[in-house]
């Protein structure tokens, strides 16, 4: 959809404001895993997304039917609650500027999916794209906390999981719910995964770590972030942008949340090395041979 004169400048504000509130996301889930397990973690992110946009949801719900809903169920568990949790899993075993880093992978999977199961045309340089962003990402997964390089990270397995799962749900909404108001997106697609999400918290230990253990409350109030404005707003912001443009575009996104992702990170106190910056650039330049028009 073009934008208007007026907007022409509407989709890089989003760009940015989403990147910057997105980079911060992997710093919000190291400071949760402090007192939550990963899947904790995923969960009450959810949950606090479902239960903010809960009124929203309730007033459209009547206005959809069970096709509809079931492609709300789908874009709900493949771009919300699976990898809230996948993410939540790598961060137990990478640095959160690392697992903001390997996020980038998003666009190489929205193109790769878009192709395999959405019939879309791959070039030649688009698949040139996939195959430096893999590489990128195998020299990430075999450098070492300490920077040496030699030794498989096997949490890297989750983002991937994550990034695959962001690139279907990117297809499936342009495929699927594209006429659907930003708002009313968010909204549904957390109105089919919440309710899910809380129940599963409820049958964990969550109660008993926060009523137990010191921190348990500021942990969660950084949850309650992650899901509240980097969950469901920006996810707002997202469904917004993705109206504006097309599907692999809209994922350019993950161009500058690296950079935030790293910024956050080494403002915590996590190290940086050159194996790092060279995987990082493999995969944005791989990223910029998949979208290149």
């Amino acid at each position: 959809m073009p934008t208007t004169k007026h907007h022409r400048f509407l989709p890089l504000i989003l760009l940015l404001v989403t990147s910057m509130i997105w980079g911060s996301s992997f710093l919000l889930m190291k400071r949760g895993l402090v007192v939550f397990s990963a899947p904790q973690v995923g969960l009450i992110r959810i949950g606090f997304a479902y239960l903010v946009l809960l009124p929203v949801s309730l007033r459209s719900v009547s206005t959809i039917g069970k096709r509809q809903a079931f492609f709300f169920l789908i874009a709900g568990l493949c771009g919300n609650l699976l990898p809230a949790i996948f993410f939540a899993l790598a961060e137990t075993g990478l640095s959160s500027s690392m697992t903001g880093v390997l996020n980038a992978l998003t666009p190489l999977f929205t193109l790769l999916i878009g192709v395999v199961i959405f019939k879309l045309r791959m070039h030649l340089r688009q698949l040139s794209g996939i195959g430096l962003g893999l590489i990128g990402s195998i020299i990430l997964s075999l450098t070492a906390a300490t920077g040496s390089f030699g030794v498989f990270n096997y949490y890297v397995l989750f983002v991937f999981l994550a990034t695959l799962l962001y690139g279907f749900n990117v297809n499936w909404i342009k495929q699927k719910l594209s006429d659907v108001p930003p708002l009313q997106l968010t909204a549904m697609a957390l109105f089919f995964v919440g309710p899910i999400a809380l129940i599963f918290l409820f049958g964990t230990d969550f109660i008993v770590r926060l009523s137990h253990t010191t921190g348990s409350w500021k942990a969660l109030g950084y949850i309650a972030i992650l899901g509240i404005v980097n969950t469901a707003f920006t996810l707002i912001l997202f469904f917004k942008f993705l109206r504006l443009t097309d599907a692999v575009t809209a994922s350019s996104v993950t161009y500058i949340i690296p950079v935030f992702a790293l910024l956050f990170g080494f403002l915590d106190g996590e190290a940086v090395y050159p194996f790092h910056l060279l995987g990082l650039l493999l995969i944005l330049g791989g990223v910029y041979l998949v979208k290149r028009n």
